[in-house]
């Protein structure tokens, strides 16, 4: 740990590394911190391959999983940063953790450097393909019209992005709603298909198979825009529910302390590569919407995100601790 809080020290102090002319020189490791074959494996090797294109060396994507993505972020963070090492990770491992989990092992906040957002993907408001809710309106009525649990609502974790995405819905609504939390979303889903809960959030890639075979039904995205995968769902300000535009994204990291010159290189690399068809084509398929974003606009995002997350949390007492 004392390279993780010597990363975190350098940039509380604006102390970073020269600057490489040269840079790359030699191969860069790209670390996803979860198993390959998911939505993050694909958006990590895409970075790889449009890097490789651009600087003519070879990038290593390695799956390093574990510990919700904290293994695989702890080997970036004690790594020099001198741009050879960097993360692929988002909303789910680098925010979120931060905001309902006490005891962390790293400070996601301090011990990276944020270089470029890659993409984002919309959650959906889902139930069951026979319920009688037909609209945001309809839920929330509902919810009011029961005892005071309201109704009832899974998600695939205490602290996840649904169950976040559902606490601050609630708050949002003044409605009461109570919480399944499942040990995967594929529990949860189940249940859902079933009828045995009311409702649910969830990350719209799981879910596109489920939605095109009728075995569930979308009523709202809660991104600010429509999906291109969704079109004809409307977004929740579309139904009324005003200021709940909430996606769960991800990017590209380094470890603290990066020389700028650096991470322009690298971000400036990635949005250029965003840009072209082919990228935008992997992405979609995926279940992504594409959205890069440039290194100062992609740190912005992470700081509005854990002020927003951490207050959700706080006042509906979500708090864990790692280890646990």
């Amino acid at each position: 740990m004392k390279a993780i809080a010597g990363a975190a020290a350098m940039s509380a102090t604006g102390i970073s590394w020269g600057a490489d002319a040269a840079y790359p020189s030699k191969p860069i490791r790209l670390i996803v911190p979860y198993p390959p074959g998911g939505v993050t494996d694909v958006a990590g090797r895409l970075a790889g391959e449009i890097l490789t294109r651009k600087f003519g060396q070879p990038v290593v994507v390695e799956n390093r999983p574990g510990a919700n993505g904290m293994i695989g972020s702890q080997q970036v963070a004690s790594a020099p940063a001198d741009g050879y090492t960097l993360l692929l990770n988002g909303l789910g491992g680098m925010v979120l953790p931060m905001a309902t989990v006490t005891g962390l092992p790293l400070d996601t906040a301090r011990a990276f450097t944020p270089i470029a957002q890659m993409a984002e993907f919309i959650n959906v408001l889902i139930v069951q393909t026979d319920s009688p809710i037909r609209s945001v309106d309809d839920l929330i009525a509902t919810a009011r019209k029961r005892s005071k649990d309201g109704l009832n609502y899974g998600s695939n974790g205490i602290g996840s992005s649904v169950h976040l995405t559902t606490a601050f819905f609630a708050q949002h609504t003044g409605t009461n709603l109570l919480h399944v939390p499942y040990k995967g979303s594929g529990e949860m889903l189940v249940d859902v298909v079933n009828g045995n809960l009311d409702f649910s959030f969830s990350n719209l890639p799981p879910v596109m198979g489920l939605i095109r075979k009728g075995s569930i039904r979308p009523i709202a995205v809660t991104s600010s825009y429509r999906s291109k995968q969704l079109p004809d769902v409307p977004t929740m300000a579309e139904q009324g529910v005003a200021d709940f535009d909430v996606t769960s994204w991800l990017g590209v990291y380094g470890p603290a302390g990066m020389a700028p010159d650096v991470v322009q290189k690298i971000s400036a690399a990635l949005q250029e590569g965003m840009a072209q068809p082919q990228s935008v084509e992997t992405l979609t398929a995926a279940g992504f919407e594409p959205k890069p974003r440039g290194a100062d606009a992609f740190a912005e995002l992470n700081r509005a995100e854990l002020t927003r997350w951490k207050q959700v949390a706080t006042k509906a007492s979500i708090s864990l601790k790692f280890g646990a």
